[in-house]
């Protein structure tokens, strides 16, 4: 019968749900525009680990010792936070044409970073000779057309003309790498769809862009014309400016670097311009380990680096010039100050012409000690798109049929990972447990809620009571109670009730109507971001209403799931609260895309004696969000790190025979 009403969920009207005199406004429970409040205390979390970050790197400040520490720690944390790396297997590189350029050269280069996994790339060479010159990196932007943009090929040619040997590398999902043709968007959008099924095998799409600039970094020292003895250079601006700034941080192989458009603080660019970027920008839990973007510069002191920012980026200026006075500190502090150097050009965000020019004065100086400026020559032959294919089809997924994109990958890793989550399983069931809470987030002890009641109606079917749950946080969660007429104060078991679409659905439904009875009292709750807390949203592109909240709640350590499961757990804190002479058995309803959270909270909560799941996007992590890694809206279900250890079948089989049937 209950299943029948949840696959059904027949609407009432909300007349026959409450009764002709209740209006609508009668249920809602918060008052006024609550769109921004999810994410108003997600960002303060994150300003409070700002600032405790800041108070660490005082304390850090007060002796050279313990400044060599702090950015040891931060070294450690980035790694840990990265993950491990596989053994290098061969890169198979070839050679697929060459193009002259007059006053430089260029080689298209393919290579593999990891098994039938193709890198599409160009090296740019000096005119003339066969060097050895040193050898620099260039990181690519988010254009449609990777190394083939013309901001990128002339900031690589005029490096070339200045004596360097320069490998300018196709980002994963742009130009010759597309990984999921059907995809909406190339770059961003994919980037971003891409990091949901890496995330979940312990991976991110940083992960893969810095192992392809790690790769990238072999094959260019495996070339005869680049001098081994030197560090390798790197820099590239906007997405480009991420990869340098992850990479220069993890390969020491790098000397100086030059990061363009890109570095400031963290929660500044959430709530910036543009707000949380795509899944290349993102690495989880940065934030819960203290790491901003200028740390990635102060943990690989002392090698040189330059921040390049444009005072019309989106990246916002004020926050660049705020941040980068942490980098000035500690490089002088340390006896270098030298070895950090901030420029700052008027124009808008990209490579332009003042950038690329400071970039090669950087590698001059820190590459051949000539500290001399640079003037890009205004007639630099370039190359149609056409001309720097270097695959014939112009699209690895095309050229090669065993080819795989990192959704093949992830899906593979998946699979592989399935025999340890069995046998993690048959072990310790608090321990597994104990591993979920870590992952999701929500600590053993957890404060409770501060319940208020907001009001009470009654028809001729119910006393409805509105209650809000003010978690520790400070985010306000909303709950309707339905008791039988004339309850008296008796013992009721009690169903809680979650569902994705928000509680008003549910009060409007049948549902409530079917559950509540002379012995059962119905809690209709809204978790954070559904219903009434409906978050404002973020851009389309991402294919994520919760983009934007999501990616501030990993920054933190706070997956949206886990904070939800914490949500359901203070109701079930206030009916146990309550007392056992006046509620009995808890059942717990997870409906529609609240079920992952329902499903938690019952698995590691066994105070719930019943649970029932309905209508969930996501059944299994495998099968439903790495294998169809195109499918929207599936950031709120994600949690960093888990199929290492589990897949929601996993705790659904701990339920056993508290499944609700």
């Amino acid at each position: 019968m209950i299943l029948r009403l949840l696959t059904g969920m027949g609407l009432l009207s909300l007349g026959q749900a409450l009764g002709q005199a209740e209006p609508a406004d009668d249920l809602r429970v918060l008052e006024g525009d609550q769109r921004q409040v999810l994410w108003n205390v997600l960002i303060n979390q994150s300003r409070q680990l700002d600032q405790q970050r800041a108070k660490r790197l005082a304390r850090a400040l007060e002796s050279p010792d313990a400044l060599e520490q702090h950015l040891a720690k931060l070294r450690e944390n980035y790694r840990g936070a990265l993950g491990r790396f596989p053994e290098k297997t061969p890169l198979s590189a070839q050679v697929t044409g060459r193009l002259d350029g007059g006053s430089y050269r260029v080689e298209k280069v393919l290579f593999e970073s990891l098994p039938n996994h193709h890198v599409t790339a160009l090296l740019y060479l000096p005119e003339k000779g066969s060097g050895p010159w040193p050898g620099v990196l260039f990181a690519c932007g988010h254009s449609a057309n990777g190394k083939a943009h013309t901001a990128y090929q002339t900031a690589c040619a005029l490096m070339a003309q200045n004596g360097f040997v320069v490998l300018s590398y196709d980002p994963i999902s742009q130009g010759e790498r597309t990984q999921q043709p059907k995809a909406r968007r190339y770059g961003t959008t994919t980037h971003t769809l891409l990091n949901h099924g890496s995330r979940l095998v312990g991976r991110s799409v940083v992960w893969y862009s810095a192992w392809d600039g790690v790769r990238a970094i072999d094959y260019l020292l495996s070339r005869p014309e680049v001098d081994r003895s030197r560090p390798i250079g790197m820099t590239g601006t906007s997405g480009g400016g991420t990869q340098t700034t992850f990479l220069m941080a993890l390969d020491d192989r790098i000397g100086p670097a030059a990061p363009s458009c890109y570095t400031m603080q963290r929660t500044d660019k959430f709530t910036g311009k543009s707000g949380p970027s795509d899944g290349c920008q993102h690495l989880a839990c940065e934030g819960l380990h203290g790491i901003d973007h200028i740390d990635y510069t102060l943990m690989r002191f002392p090698r040189p680096t330059q921040i390049l920012a444009a005072t019309e980026d989106f990246f916002e200026i004020d926050s660049t010039r705020e941040t980068v006075r942490d980098a000035r500190v500690v490089f002088s502090t340390l006896g270098r100050a030298e070895r950090f150097g901030y420029h700052e050009a008027e124009a808008k965000h990209g490579m332009h012409v003042g950038h690329r020019q400071e970039a090669t004065r950087w590698m001059l100086q820190w590459l051949y000690g000539e500290p001399f400026s640079v003037i890009e020559p205004a007639d630099i032959r370039l190359f149609s798109d056409a001309e720097l294919q270097v695959t014939q089809s112009g699209q690895v997924y095309r050229e090669f049929e065993n080819e795989e994109d990192i959704a093949a990958i992830n899906l593979r890793l998946a699979k592989r990972l399935e025999a340890k989550r069995k046998q993690f399983w048959k072990g310790d069931k608090a321990m597994a447990l104990a591993k979920v809470r870590e992952l999701i987030g929500l600590p053993e002890t957890r404060p409770k809620a501060t319940v208020r009641r907001k009001g009470r109606f009654q028809n001729d079917w119910a006393q409805v009571d509105k209650f809000v749950f003010q978690q520790p946080d400070g985010m306000p969660v909303p709950a309707l109670l339905f008791r039988p007429p004339n309850h008296g104060n008796r013992r009721l078991d009690a169903v809680i009730i979650a569902d994705g679409r928000g509680m008003k659905r549910v009060a409007e439904s049948t549902l409530v109507h079917e559950f509540l009875n002379e012995k059962t009292a119905v809690f209709t709750v809204d978790l954070r971001g559904f219903g009434e807390t409906l978050d404002a949203g973020s851009n389309a592109k991402y294919q994520s209403h919760s983009h934007r909240t999501a990616n501030v709640g990993t920054h933190i350590g706070r997956p949206l799931l886990g904070q939800r499961v914490g949500d359901l757990l203070s109701v079930v804190d206030f009916l146990e609260d309550v007392g056992s002479d006046r509620v009995g058995d808890i059942r717990l309803a997870g409906i529609h895309a609240a079920t992952p959270a329902a499903l938690h909270a019952a698995a590691l909560d066994d105070r719930v004696q019943r649970t029932i799941l309905q209508q969930s996007p996501v059944n299994s992590w495998v099968d439903d969000v790495v294998a169809k890694p195109l499918r929207s809206d599936m950031v709120d279900h994600v949690v960093p790190g888990a199929l290492r250890w589990y897949d929601l079948s996993d705790l659904e089989f701990t339920l056993k025979d508290r499944l609700w049937k």
